[in-house]
């Protein structure tokens, strides 16, 4: 009797050990179906600070292809798939605005920690690099002189991790989401889904990034 039980219970066992990997996929499905019909806010549900504003119609880059520093073509899908901090700036002239977010975003990459390499930052001009003035003669917001001197030798000084691509007429960001003194957020798969304004406070976008990487496999 005690080894019939035994048996029984064994196989009872080995049943639910096999049983979770299914139970596991009908309830992940069960989720995403339900998040894409819009009843399950996972990002709320999660409680992510969110101290960046969520674009209400993100655009995704990941197939634009776009021209390097150095003439090649690339493209978001041609480099390993990462967090990236997009900075976008068109005409001839990388201004207060511009330097102050090159600034930001270099200090919150260097302040997420072990995880930064999981993380890139990313200009987008229309001009090329080379013809590109700057008024930051020091990488910081203190200290500027005004005077204008080319962009393309500050950035080899002060920002050797950003990767700097020329656009042709591509729409990198949504109609009318636009703005001088933000910058965005582009997730590994290529969706520019969440803008930050210069203003915000860098430790809650740290906070911010720092869940996206804990929350995510990308």
């Amino acid at each position: 009797m005690t080894e019939t039980s035994n048996q029984s219970g064994g196989r009872a066992i080995l049943l639910l050990i096999a049983g979770l990997p299914v139970t596991m996929i009908l309830a992940s499905t069960w989720l995403w179906y339900f998040v894409e019909r819009g009843d399950v806010d996972i990002i709320g549900a999660l409680g992510t600070a969110n101290s960046g504003e969520l674009l209400a119609e993100p655009i995704n880059i990941r197939a634009l292809e776009f021209e390097a520093t150095d003439g090649s073509t690339v493209g978001l899908s041609s480099i390993e798939p990462k967090w990236t901090m997009l900075l976008v700036n068109d005409g001839a002239t990388c201004d207060t605005a511009c330097n102050e977010l090159l600034y930001i975003t270099r200090q919150i990459r260097i302040a997420i920690g072990r995880d930064y390499q999981r993380t890139q930052r990313l200009l987008i001009v229309d001009t090329p690099i080379d013809l590109i003035q700057s008024n930051d003669d020091g990488g910081d917001t203190e200290g500027r002189s005004g005077d204008m001197t080319p962009l393309m030798p500050q950035l080899k000084r002060d920002h050797v991790d950003l990767n700097v691509w020329r656009r042709e007429d591509q729409a990198v960001l949504p109609e009318g989401q636009s703005e001088p003194s933000a910058w965005y957020l582009v997730d590994p798969s290529g969706w520019v889904m969440m803008r930050y304004t210069a203003d915000v406070n860098y430790k809650d976008v740290i906070g911010d990034i720092k869940f996206l990487l804990k929350n995510s496999g990308g």
